[in-house]
């Protein structure tokens, strides 16, 4: 029989995400009964331009370079065929959801069943996670072409890591900010936190606690500093949608964290558009999260950088 200590080395996560010319990797575990700690982290870059060969070396000499002490990861799933869509059933039976949903894969992919992967998250109460006959079910599918899916999982592999599970921009950003800011979220008060990368954006509406509504976008010829103007349509699309469709809980502020661009007139555009108290968030920086003094102190490839919000959350199952 394994002992405590073997079985916790098996079950022993890092969060990684190869996205826009930069690997990141961060391991993280439970201080207390509010506070996460960062035991493991960096980042490297690669060029856009990069073989998936070339990924493995970064991959391999990031590991060795951060010390990262398990190959078992849980991967950022980044695809231009990824659909992420809100769905609502009002009078679905549980046992029926996972066809209804398979349906809706294959008409967003147009791929036959065969080549799709599917998965979705169900908007629930914390003290009610199960389903019953008759019941409105509402959350967010994801679906994706298989081969996307086994392209980076072999890629890992080749790298040398054990990829155990995969989760897409949007929802390791929910899991960060509830983990970190939870009590800012509740039945009346929501929040809309958008996580920018180079050229993505992850926009998340967190409602009643622990619900949400998270919308991808793509720009597709140039970084978000000279693209402000389209990053606002579409945060205020998200925001009119989950009004009208979704819920009436108001959003009462909106976060930007990850890789904001550093002129001042960028935020300020965003929030005198929009309209809603606007805030900048460094996660890393955050008072729930705790950091070694080693990371706070280093100078070449610092850690505490907005390269790393994604793997954040992908690290938190580890938790």
């Amino acid at each position: 029989m394994a002992s405590a200590e073997t079985i916790l080395e098996r079950e022993n996560i890092a969060g990684i995400n190869i996205a826009d010319g930069v690997v990141s990797a961060a391991r993280i575990v439970k201080r207390g009964r509010h506070k996460i700690a960062l035991t493991h982290a960096g980042w490297m870059e690669y060029a856009p331009d990069a073989s998936d060969e070339e990924i493995v070396q970064v991959v391999r000499k990031l590991w060795k370079k951060i010390r990262m002490p398990t190959t078992t990861v849980c991967a950022g799933l980044h695809s231009r065929s990824l659909c992420l869509k809100y769905f609502k059933y009002p009078d679905l039976a549980p046992r029926e959801l996972t066809s209804a949903l398979g349906l809706e894969a294959e008409e967003s992919l147009q791929l036959p069943p065969e080549e799709i992967v599917y998965d979705w998250h169900l908007n629930r109460p914390k003290n009610d996670p199960y389903t019953h006959v008759g019941e409105a079910l509402h959350g967010i599918l994801v679906a994706v072409d298989k081969h996307k899916v086994n392209e980076q999982l072999n890629l890992l592999k080749k790298a040398g890591l054990f990829p155990v599970l995969t989760d897409v921009g949007c929802t390791s950003l929910c899991n960060l900010y509830l983990a970190l800011r939870g009590d800012k979220v509740n039945k009346d008060s929501a929040v809309c936190v958008v996580n920018l990368s180079r050229y993505n954006a992850d926009i998340s509406i967190l409602y009643n606690d622990h619900y949400i509504y998270p919308r991808t976008i793509i720009s597709r010829s140039a970084e978000w500093s000279s693209k402000v103007q389209y990053l606002i349509e579409n945060i205020s699309d998200a925001l009119l949608y989950y009004h009208v469709k979704v819920d009436k809980t108001p959003v009462t502020q909106l976060v930007i964290t990850g890789f904001v661009p550093e002129e001042s007139e960028f935020v300020a555009q965003i929030h005198d558009t929009i309209g809603l108290p606007t805030e900048v968030w460094s996660p890393l920086q955050d008072p729930n999260f705790s950091i070694p003094h080693a990371f706070k102190s280093a100078r070449k490839n610092n850690v505490i950088s907005p390269l790393m919000t994604t793997s954040l959350g992908l690290g938190l199952r580890n938790l």
